[in-house]
């Protein structure tokens, strides 16, 4: 990456968003850009003259990690390697000083901030045969079955039980487990999903599928019977395009046995081979009509070994040095590099097509390079008092906020010592200038402090009251390091999809994100005062105080029912009400709203907040948890 000279960064121009409309206001800002000769027939190189430097080196950064060079930018592949390089190359090119010790243990030595993770998981064998008497067939592994990553190593032969979707809790009663006391010594087979209608939707959901249908609950409910393995069959003729394709499904173990899944079709094969009179769709239309199990009358094999290699992720930081008598004292900017790779976690569409991840979060990584170049070169010769600024992407997020919690345990500086940290996660779908600014409250002043900037920045900041997101701040947040987190005010449906593609980025916004923190940031590092961290416990009595001298007044009707004993972040959504506006968006009972126009819902008190703010007539974009999935759908209110 050092080989790469700033002369040739327009090279790696690869797409610009649509609306030159949006590029073009930008430019008016800037008197000192020279206007270039529009050239006929070269639309993008129009509009990249039209704009400000900072957009243009913007779009090269953001182009460059979102590209399919990185390759979804997943911990542990050669893309991830690349996209830690560009990010490196970039902080050192724009002056700042290593962060981290490096592997001698000299402080300030490295950009790297090496640090484990659970590790990668690799399928050593597998085998699945059926067999009855002198009939046997053996299938073949990827094309027919694979193994899944919900079960652990070992092999299990019996005879087989069809347990429906594997649903013990369903609607009316519905329960593919009642009257099975012990699955010992068998292997239990079940479709994916939940019971069907006739177009292969769901019965229990108006829109996708209901909590029920994801493989935690199903594969958990099932193990706790015992069988010595347990197949997960694709259903004939769903409408979901995930029944086409086979899912390693990598995430955390749910059963003690091998789990397998295996193609309708491959089903199909071993019923005919072991002379049943029973097809997978009639299969599949019992268990949409009947929730009884079945016994198949022939035997199933099957053995799987993977392996869980150790996997070193790595934050990618670099310093800003201060002056005088605030030197020691550190703000930190950061931004998530990692992302999902082939979606074989966390993806909400399913795996096995690269998730470039373009807003989430090339959009915030881009936004780090460019203010370090920036306050980089604005810092070099000042001799102001300042702080210490670390500038630093962190790894891992995606998988538990990996990188950001490592960091707080293992900081270059005490962490009492740190009096700021700014977090970016997703600023590159901005529309209607708006952008979430959460945390002003976690700091005393912090909120008076950021507001003149807020209000020049030619965006329109979202502030909330409580604390929205679970990102990179969270864990500085937890050790009493006052934050400031933005993220997109309106959420869109291409979050964690192959869809979060470089082409819808609006730069514009992102870049006037970045300048209204770049002076929020070189204010900070100068103020004479820190921001006294204020607690949650200190901000709930404060909100609750608040609340006490004026009530919100919701005038809106939404027509569900809050379940009040629900554990976890969210609004668990215990009835919806007939004709209501929730039912009608495709709510469901059971369903956790997690989030509300943009922002991430903690629990019902923040959700009657928003709810005060509301008219009757707004239609707002939700996040909806179900099962293993998240949804967006769109709620008009009504009037109470």
């Amino acid at each position: 990456m050092d080989q790469i000279s700033r002369s040739r960064r327009p090279a790696l121009l690869v797409a610009l968003a649509a609306g030159c409309s949006l590029l073009a206001s930008a430019a008016a800002a800037n008197d000192t850009e020279s206007t270039v000769q529009s050239v006929e027939g070269s639309p993008i190189a129009d509009a990249l003259a039209q704009v400000p430097e900072d957009v243009r080196t913007y779009d090269i950064h953001i182009s460059t990690l979102a590209s399919p060079y990185m390759q979804g930018r997943v911990p542990g592949t050669e893309g991830h390697e690349r996209a830690k390089d560009y990010i490196e190359w970039h902080l050192r090119d724009a002056g700042l000083t290593p962060a981290f010790e490096d592997a001698d243990g000299n402080p300030f030595a490295s950009y790297r901030q090496p640090f484990p993770l659970s590790g990668t998981w690799t399928v050593q064998s597998e085998s699945l045969a059926a067999m009855m008497g002198n009939q046997k067939i053996e299938l073949a592994a990827e094309d027919d079955y694979m193994l899944t990553g919900l079960g652990q190593n070992g092999e299990g032969t019996g005879e087989v039980v069809f347990v429906g979707y594997g649903i013990e809790n369903g609607p009316d009663g519905y329960n593919n487990l009642e009257g099975i006391d012990s699955l010992e010594g068998k292997i239990a087979v079940m479709f994916r999903f939940e019971p069907m209608d006739e177009n292969g939707q769901s019965q229990w959901a108006e829109r996708g599928w209901s909590g029920r249908a994801g493989f935690a609950n199903k594969v958990g409910s099932v193990a706790d019977l015992d069988p010595a393995g347990i197949i997960i069959i694709n259903p004939p003729g769903s409408a979901d395009n995930r029944a086409n394709r086979l899912n390693r499904a990598r995430g955390r173990a749910r059963a003690d046995v091998p789990v397998m899944m295996m193609s309708y079709e491959a089903g199909d094969r071993v019923l005919e081979a072991m002379g049943s009179d029973m097809t997978m769709m009639e299969l599949r239309q019992h268990a949409d009509e009947d929730a009884s199990s079945k016994a198949l009358g022939f035997q199933i094999s099957m053995t799987g070994e993977a392996e869980r290699e150790s996997l070193m992720a790595e934050n990618v930081g670099g310093v800003i040095r201060g002056v005088g008598d605030l030197a020691d004292e550190w703000i930190v900017v950061g931004a998530h590099l990692d992302h999902l790779g082939m979606g074989y976690f966390g993806s909400r569409s399913g795996p096995g097509e690269l998730h470039p991840g373009a807003d989430d979060n090339a959009s915030g990584t881009a936004a780090l390079l460019l203010i370090a170049d920036r306050l980089g070169a604005a810092m070099a010769n000042s001799t102001e008092p300042r702080r210490s600024i670390l500038i630093m992407g962190f790894d891992a997020e995606e998988s538990g906020l990996n990188g950001s919690f490592y960091y707080t345990r293992n900081p270059i500086a005490d962490i009492e010592d740190h009096v700021l940290m700014v977090n970016w996660d997703m600023i590159g779908r901005i529309t209607n200038e708006r952008v979430l600014v959460a945390g002003g409250f976690t700091g005393e002043g912090l909120s008076d402090f950021i507001q003149p900037y807020l209000a020049t920045s030619g965006l329109e900041p979202v502030v909330p009251e409580t604390m929205s997101g679970a990102s990179d701040h969270t864990p500085f947040y937890r050790v009493g390091v006052p934050v400031l987190f933005s993220i997109i005010a309106d959420f869109h449906s291409d979050y964690h999809t192959p869809a979060d593609t470089v082409w819808k980025i609006n730069r514009v916004g992102a870049v006037k994100t970045v300048h209204m923190y770049e002076d929020i940031v070189a204010a900070a590092a100068t103020r004479p005062e820190r921001f006294r961290f204020i607690s949650p416990e200190e901000q709930a009595a404060q909100q609750e105080a608040a609340a006490q001298a004026n009530q919100p007044q919701i005038t809106v009707f939404v027509g569900v029912v809050v379940d009040a004993e629900a554990d976890g972040e969210g609004v668990v959504l215990a009835e919806i009400s007939d004709d209501s506006p929730a039912s009608q968006a495709g709510l469901q009972d059971g369903d956790r709203l997690v989030r509300w126009d943009g922002q991430k819902l903690t629990d019902a008190n923040a959700w009657r907040e928003l709810l005060a703010g509301h008219s009757a007539g707004d239609t707002v974009n939700i996040g909806v948890k179900r099962g293993d999935d998240e949804v967006t759908l769109s709620i008009t209110l009504a009037g109470r």
